[in-house]
């Protein structure tokens, strides 16, 4: 009898013990990981190859966990003929006996323990794995073959963008993110799909002025006073030969009023409108810029973007310092549109 309980705990103990290391590998994810290399460097590279090589992990537990339930039962079975004396109704009622402790003490319980509290077992099942991986190994690479085989080439460990931003919405429901900390992460993912023309400022609302205009009259446009720099052109808007900030204009005034906008300008660089806005915040960063001028296809001015723009596009905010006097240039680049299109309506009729 001391031997048949003693199969009996066996047999679910092991069953119990793979079925939680099955669930927490499974449930354990590279994020995970990578913070678990930084407190944990030993058990936190383990777990990594152990996770990168899921196949002869996931192999190893179910060998052992195969083996225990299979000769397990069997081993129960026969030694259950032998304590009854063949009693086929006793014999019968063990084997419903260890099916019920299998279903709940070796598949259920400890499946739902390893899902719930993987984090925390996390380390003891990269240990433990590795053990049975070793134990295992000749058995898992005669096996390993035929789950490749099986797998091909199945990329299903790779995050889609798609579920990175539901995992973000979630986490955010959750409260383990804020609502910043969410949208930033959000907008950060779709950076690369948003145009720089969608979040440029038209040239209907560009204030920018002639090269060859003295500083003098520049001071005299209360527009001077609303911006930190002012595109400069020749001839006409779409040929932007640079940039004047007006703090420099401010200083070269104290000394000579009449001098050019051309003498006191630095380069203007221009992108295409049709560059994502990651890229365009790379270029920001790269040239050490604060503003880029906006081209079309055929090269005609569509307007100036801002690295204030870009970081706006990224908070999914609307940051206004004190010289701002309008939220959106867009916006009132369209009212002024519409207030063009009534006038010429009106003078028609």
């Amino acid at each position: 009898m001391e031997l048949l309980i003693i199969l009996f705990i066996a047999v679910i103990g092991i069953s119990f013990l793979c079925s939680v290391l099955e669930s927490v590998i499974l449930s354990t994810n590279f994020s995970y990981i990578s913070v678990l290399e930084q407190n944990n460097p030993i058990a936190g590279k383990l777990l990594k190859n152990l996770k990168t090589d899921i196949d002869s992990s996931i192999a190893s537990i179910l060998i052992l966990n195969t083996i225990a339930n299979t000769l397990g039962a069997t081993a129960i079975g026969v030694q259950a003929q032998n304590v009854f004396n063949g009693d086929k109704t006793l014999v019968m009622f063990v084997s419903i006996v260890l099916t019920f402790a299998i279903l709940f003490f070796a598949e259920i319980i400890p499946k739902t323990i390893g899902a719930v509290y993987w984090k925390q077992l996390a380390p003891f099942a990269a240990r433990a794995i590795r053990f049975f991986v070793l134990l295992t190994y000749p058995i898992i690479k005669t096996t390993q073959f035929v789950t490749k085989k099986i797998k091909g080439n199945d990329n299903s460990d790779s995050i889609s963008r798609e579920e990175l931003i539901h995992t973000t919405l979630l986490s955010e429901e959750e409260g383990v993110i804020g609502d910043l900390e969410s949208d930033i992460i959000e907008n950060t993912l779709t950076l690369n799909e948003i145009k720089i023309k969608d979040i440029l400022t038209p040239r209907s609302v560009m204030y920018s002025v002639n090269k060859n205009t003295i500083i003098k009259d520049v001071l005299e446009d209360k527009r001077t006073y609303k911006f930190s720099r002012v595109p400069v052109y020749d001839e006409s808007i779409d040929n932007i030969v640079g940039v004047v900030l007006t703090k420099k204009l401010f200083k070269q005034a104290i000394r000579d009023t009449n001098a050019t906008m051309e003498s006191i300008m630095k380069p203007l660089f221009a992108l295409n409108e049709n560059i994502p806005v990651g890229k365009a915040l790379n270029k920001f960063i790269q040239k050490k810029e604060h503003m880029f001028l906006v081209l079309d296809n055929y090269d005609q001015t569509e307007g100036l973007i801002t690295l204030e723009d870009c970081i706006e596009t990224l908070l999914g905010l609307e940051i206004m310092d004190e010289l701002d006097t309008t939220a959106d240039m867009r916006r009132l680049a369209l009212n002024k549109m519409k207030a063009k299109r009534k006038e010429r309506a009106s003078k028609e009729a």
